[in-house]
């Protein structure tokens, strides 16, 4: 039998069981960072404070994105090595990326409706296809604006500040598009189209191999893969893990802060700004500083100096309560100051 993979869209004929399981994974990582992410960008919605709730409060909901990010990311690292197996032992071609031909098959199909002959088109089995390189593309445009925006104080020290909130509209704006065209693909493909899934490999079918090529060809296949598998997955978790990051997700040991540890001119203002979304800050002085709903002050664009800053941050005054240092390090404060009294455009 053809030999496929699990990210394929399209469902029942011809997969096996991990590879439906494959698919389960695949769909719970994608509806978890929905219900966890859509809060975060619409915060002020009645429904984001639902969710806020159900997932025990802003933090914990984040520790679940990140939780869901990491299946995901296990995933696709999965699949890749899935299709390389596929590749190079099966012999099996990249079927479900799509060609000319089936970019032909679409123009065809369009021509055909507008004609109106239809009975003449070919089958919308090219469908799975575009919406098998939709998902991987946005998968990949995901993952590397999400592993950019879990750690952007690692990441910035090898690409400019600028990508950090690049990253984070990148990462927003495409989970949006991608999570509508996919629901849209989905229900066009079940009430409307139905294409044959099987038809796709019956027309690029498997070499057929005996069981000692197919065993010569694992013997040497299997250590490049498992090396591979180690070192995609060992270099994920070492830059996941090895340094502090934006948010707040494991205890920090207390410390008595004497004076800031950090000097204010290395502030980054588009790392502040990333680690402004991520702070409860934002839930009094609004979501660029512009002040809250309850008549919170504007802060963004002040003119205040650092040591002013970090005393009223440490120490907290009127309603505003005080931050200690294992809540916001110097080294936060440093890039949020940055970024508050940056200048703002006319």
């Amino acid at each position: 039998m053809a030999a496929q993979t699990a990210l394929e869209p399209q469902t029942r004929p011809g997969l096996s069981t991990s590879q439906l399981i494959e698919r389960f994974v695949l769909f719970v990582a994608l509806i978890g960072l929905i219900l966890t992410g859509l809060p975060q960008r619409y915060t002020t919605e009645w429904w984001a404070n639902i969710l806020f709730v159900l997932g025990g409060g802003v933090e914990s909901l984040r520790i679940l994105h990140r939780i869901f990010a990491a299946l995901l990311l296990a995933e696709a690292i999965y699949h890749v090595l899935a299709v390389l197996y596929s590749r190079f032992v099966i012999g099996q071609g990249l079927v479900m990326l799509p060609g000319m031909g089936d970019f032909r098959a679409l123009l065809s199909r369009v021509l055909s409706n507008f004609g109106g002959n239809s009975a003449s088109a070919p089958s919308y089995q090219f469908i799975l296809k575009f919406e098998y390189l939709l998902v991987s593309l946005s998968v990949l445009v995901l993952g590397i604006t999400g592993i950019i925006l879990w750690n952007p104080i690692a990441a910035t020290k090898a690409l400019p500040g600028a990508v950090i909130p690049v990253a984070r509209s990148v990462h927003s704006d495409h989970a949006m598009l991608f999570i509508v065209a996919l629901v849209l693909l989905r229900i066009g493909i079940a009430l409307l189209w139905r294409p044959n899934r099987a038809e796709i490999f019956a027309d690029q079918p498997a070499p057929a191999l005996s069981d000692a090529i197919l065993r010569a060809r694992r013997q040497r296949f299997m250590p490049v893969l498992v090396v591979v598998a180690v070192v995609l997955a060992g270099g994920l978790l070492w830059y996941l893990t090895s340094e502090q990051t934006a948010i707040n997700t494991v205890p920090r040991r207390e410390s008595v802060i004497f004076a800031p540890q950090a000097l204010p001119e290395t502030g980054d203002p588009h790392i502040g700004e990333v680690l402004w979304g991520t702070l409860r800050c934002a839930f009094c002085h609004g979501a660029n500083g512009e002040g809250g709903t309850r008549d919170e002050p504007a802060i963004r664009g002040a003119t205040v100096s650092f040591a002013a800053f970090f005393e009223q941050v440490r120490v907290g005054r009127g309603e505003m309560p005080s931050f200690s240092s294992s809540e916001l390090p110097d080294g936060y404060l440093v890039h949020l100051w940055a970024w508050l009294t940056q200048p703002q455009s006319p």
